[in-house]
């Protein structure tokens, strides 16, 4: 089943940040049980063959995969990859949410380039079906991380064709003045805002926890979307926790 028809079921659903350049990264992403991994696009080098490699890697391995997108002519490109969905850093405005939707979808919600991908078998399958499946499972993702973008939240998610808003409080705790202060209660305010719009206007909204109270709370309110973290940081933690291990074990020695 694809993401897009998971998030109507009342399940929740996992995922990370996949900044590692390669293809392995996704596998263990899937092998460890999540349920979608986001290819970060806008805070590395991953070029277009390694993404290539990676949104292969994540149809052998079971995974959804969504990608952010640095540059708005990328979206297309990830979508005729194999991405399930493209997530929009910074959105501001209705009007970039709806510029993000015609990247995404085809006519007549948008005006996606038509071609012969993988999932037409290259032609192979009826293109005008191929389209229809496609406008039911593309995934759009609103990152609203900017004061500008808090104050449009109720805008952004009443355009039609938005499925998710997704929080983005690092960098929302730099335009408030508050850098990295991601638990401030400022912080805190301007992201229930975007929870709030997503509530009524039908959307997804995806939370970033960064503490386990976080997650506990966000689960409470029925969230059911979250994004755990970052690949890298998870991957250093772990080896920084095993060697602390190992070293303890040596002193006691």
């Amino acid at each position: 089943m694809r993401l897009k028809a998971r998030l109507q079921l009342n399940e929740p659903l996992y995922g990370l940040f996949c900044s590692t350049p390669a293809a392995l990264s996704v596998e263990l992403i899937a092998a460890a049980g999540y349920d979608f991994a986001v290819i970060d696009l806008e805070h590395t080098l991953i070029g277009p063959e390694q993404l290539a490699g990676m949104l292969l890697a994540a149809r052998a391995g079971g995974i959804a995969a969504l990608v952010r997108v640095a540059a708005p002519h990328q979206a297309l490109q990830a979508l005729d990859a194999g991405a399930e969905g493209i997530v929009f850093p910074r959105i501001r405005s209705a009007q970039a949410a709806l510029d993000a939707v015609r990247l995404c979808h085809f006519s007549p919600r948008g005006d996606r380039s038509l071609n012969a991908t993988w999932r037409n078998g290259y032609g192979r399958d009826d293109l005008a079906a191929a389209m229809s499946t496609e406008r039911e499972h593309t995934l759009v993702v609103a990152m609203i991380e900017d004061r500008e973008g808090v104050e449009q939240a109720n805008a952004i998610a009443a355009v039609d064709g938005i499925d998710v808003l997704l929080e983005g409080a690092a960098d929302l705790s730099q335009s408030l003045g508050l850098p990295w202060q991601t638990r401030h209660p400022d912080i805190c305010a301007a992201v229930s805002r975007i929870h709030a719009a997503a509530l009524q206007h039908g959307k997804t909204f995806c939370a970033l926890p960064r503490a386990p109270e976080d997650f506990q709370a966000w689960r409470r309110n029925q969230v059911r979307m979250f994004i755990l973290g970052d690949d890298r940081g998870i991957a250093r933690r772990a080896m920084a926790a095993h060697l602390t291990q190992h070293q303890l074990k040596d002193i006691e020695q």
